[in-house]
């Protein structure tokens, strides 16, 4: 591409790109659709640990803003293992208590404390796979 080609290239949002190459199956998320993280079996002080805090959440209802990618990304992280946990584990419950009591697949770390990163999620993801398939360590 010369360089003339990338002045004149429109830069799309990414939030647009994700959208468009998602089809419509990407979830969406606003600081209102929150609510599903708490039917999942998340608090409110987890959703605001993870997704984004208190006062932030607030003034984004408040003033009927969308929240930031990192903070959708966030939100999906979480729901996507709650809804992994709950088909792997049979259930809402036996999946929040797995997530809540430390795992020695996981050297004894809780796995609800790493789904503050996208790392942390997929090791907790990977153990619960193993579960599924029946690898246990």
């Amino acid at each position: 591409m010369t360089n003339a080609a990338v002045r004149n290239r429109k830069v799309i949002p990414i939030q647009e790109l994700i959208e468009t190459a998602g089809a419509g199956f990407v979830r969406k998320f606003d600081s209102r659709s929150l609510d599903e993280l708490k039917q999942h079996g998340f608090s409110t002080d987890e959703i605001h640990r993870f997704v984004a805090p208190r006062r932030t959440l607030a003034r984004r209802i408040a003033n009927n803003e969308p929240l930031t990618l990192a903070e959708v990304d966030s939100a999906r992280r979480i729901l996507r293992i709650a809804e992994t946990a709950e088909r792997v584990l049979d259930g809402p419950e036996r999946a929040q208590r797995w997530l809540r009591k430390p795992s020695r697949a996981l050297n004894d770390v809780v796995p609800i404390d790493l789904l503050e990163s996208e790392t942390g999620a997929r090791l907790v993801e990977d153990e619960l796979l193993r579960i599924e398939h029946g690898i246990y360590l």
